[in-house]
């Protein structure tokens, strides 16, 4: 059974997948114990270790003017404010590796999501409460590329128009390119840039990652086409060649929830900045 604790700043801040959900429920739950001995460790030495004013007190310390306090010093008390605290980081950062894992693991590593789908191939996709993430039977691809101020979209060989869908949205009165996908399927976004640097942030899951410029997005054989895309005999687009060979960066994108919601840019990349949205559909 998964649990979420304060559900409003969870949403905000941890995505709204359970992929997220025990982690963010025990990063609240060390910062409340960690935070409540540290202040009150505080507020217990600065209420009981004072003296009254006018009172004669022993000066151990040996505070004088312009002369530093007597050290003192306590190698047990040392230690374990060392090790304690170390111990402590090294266990958030297991536990942690999961669920980032399986957001920014390549389509070669074991991410748990198969192979790619075969054409009109469902990926099935399903929580594992043993594993504690998302498995599914296979993920399709999908092309996303950014430029100033605006994303493009492409399904490439994701034919089937209930899995994969581009269009247009207005957004606040201004025109912009929208990705309809699919509840319960896995994509893997391989994203390359125009220009300068982006950042696509999937608002509603959470997921975010850098899109650095890469020579393929621009039309240099004169065929019409980005260059990392190539029409194939079925009338389709698909990727001119491997992924890392193109350049592009990759981002998982399980779409586990019907929604819809923006996706930004969360890299300054100019002046439209804060203008470069995107609609992302997620339907049943």
């Amino acid at each position: 059974m998964r649990v979420r604790l304060f559900p409003y700043l969870g949403d905000r801040m941890a995505g709204i997948t359970p992929l997220f959900d025990n982690l963010w429920n025990e990063y609240i739950i060390w910062s409340f114990l960690v935070g409540g001995f540290t202040f009150i460790w505080l507020y217990h030495h600065s209420l009981w270790y004072k003296s009254e004013e006018g009172e004669d007190w022993d000066n151990k310390d040996g505070i004088e003017v312009g002369v530093f306090p007597k050290h003192y010093d306590n190698f047990t008390l040392e230690i374990a404010w060392t090790v304690l605290p170390f111990f402590l980081i090294v266990y958030l950062a297991l536990i942690s590796w999961g669920p980032l894992d399986a957001i920014w693991s390549s389509a070669e590593a074991d991410g748990g999501y198969g192979a790619e789908c075969a054409p009109g191939e469902m990926s099935n996709m399903t929580w594992s409460e043993a594993e504690g993430r998302y498995v599914a039977d296979c993920y399709h691809v999908i092309y996303i590329e950014a430029y100033q101020w605006g994303w493009n979209f492409d399904c490439l060989e994701v034919a089937v128009p209930d899995l994969c869908e581009v269009g247009t949205a207005v957004i606040d009165g201004t025109p912009a390119a929208s990705l309809t996908l699919k509840q319960g399927e896995v994509y893997l976004a391989a994203m390359g840039s125009a220009d300068v640097t982006h950042a696509p942030w999937f608002v509603s899951w959470g997921v975010k990652e850098d899109v650095l410029y890469a020579p393929g997005t621009m039309d240099l054989n004169g065929d019409g086409l980005s260059d990392n895309m190539v029409l194939t005999e079925n009338g389709e687009y698909a990727l001119s060649g491997p992924i890392g060979e193109l350049g592009l960066t990759t981002v998982w994108l399980p779409a586990d929830n019907v929604e819809n919601f923006l996706l930004l840019c969360t890299e300054y990349c100019g002046d439209n900045h804060a203008y470069m949205l995107a609609q992302i559909n997620v339907n049943a």
